[in-house]
């Protein structure tokens, strides 16, 4: 059997919180693959495996690697067929394909302004300045400026979730009877939350937001539960 291994960015204590990787991490249990679990920090990231990698999720198949959890998902899905399917079908990979967007482009950008100062504050001190200097970068803004909009956040929060919560009002799963790799995309969201944060995501769902969390969270032996919430 192929090994594999991963690369997974965590805080100063060792907490997993890249919802990209959360994503992967549950994609592998789905597919009922075991691997080996390197935690890095930002800064270490440039001299894993090749030294090409910029991002993670990063994972290695023997000698194959593959950044980026959407590539990940659809590896997996085309090479490990003994195992349950990560989508369910081609429909179901475009289901989850609209779920990786409105995830990108409509709940991770409200939830990155509320817990931004608690990522930084939790991040390993070789990683401060890095994740500093990048995100500042990128918002062309101070950090503590961009996390200034967390209380306008927040009260879009509960619109953008709208249709997740009508959608399990009807059924157990995003998607559908069982969980899929939809279920993953968003979940990765929500241990984003709560590995760095003390925030209630799920709050603004309302209860079957909650239950649909609880359940992601007892999947495969309580794998993410197993991981601990910030405090």
């Amino acid at each position: 059997m192929t090994t594999i291994t991963t690369y997974d960015i965590t805080t100063a204590d060792g907490t997993r919180f890249s919802p990209h990787a959360w994503r992967t991490t549950m994609a592998l249990a789905h597919k009922g693959l075991s691997h080996d679990c390197h935690k890095i920090g930002f800064t270490d990231i440039p001299g894993i495996c090749d030294g090409a990698r910029k991002i993670v999720p990063t994972v290695q198949f023997g000698d194959d690697v593959l950044s980026e959890s959407w590539a990940i998902a659809l590896h997996l899905e085309e090479t490990v067929p003994e195992g349950p399917s990560l989508f369910g079908g081609e429909k179901g990979k475009a289901h989850a394909l609209f779920l990786n967007n409105w995830a990108a482009f409509s709940l991770h950008p409200l939830v990155i302004r509320i817990i931004l100062l608690d990522i930084y504050n939790r991040l390993q001190d070789k990683d401060r300045e890095y994740f500093r200097t990048s995100r500042e970068k990128r918002f062309n803004m101070s950090l503590e400026d961009f996390a200034a909009g967390g209380e306008a956040a927040k009260g879009q929060l509960k619109s953008v979730l709208t249709p997740m919560t009508k959608t399990l009002e009807t059924q157990q799963w995003l998607g559908g009877r069982v969980p899929s790799y939809a279920d993953y995309i968003v979940f990765g969201a929500f241990q984003w939350v709560r590995t760095t944060s003390t925030f209630d995501l799920a709050s603004y769902g309302g209860e079957p937001v909650q239950a649909w969390l609880d359940a992601t969270l007892d999947l495969y032996d309580g794998l993410g539960r197993n991981e601990p919430a910030a405090s």
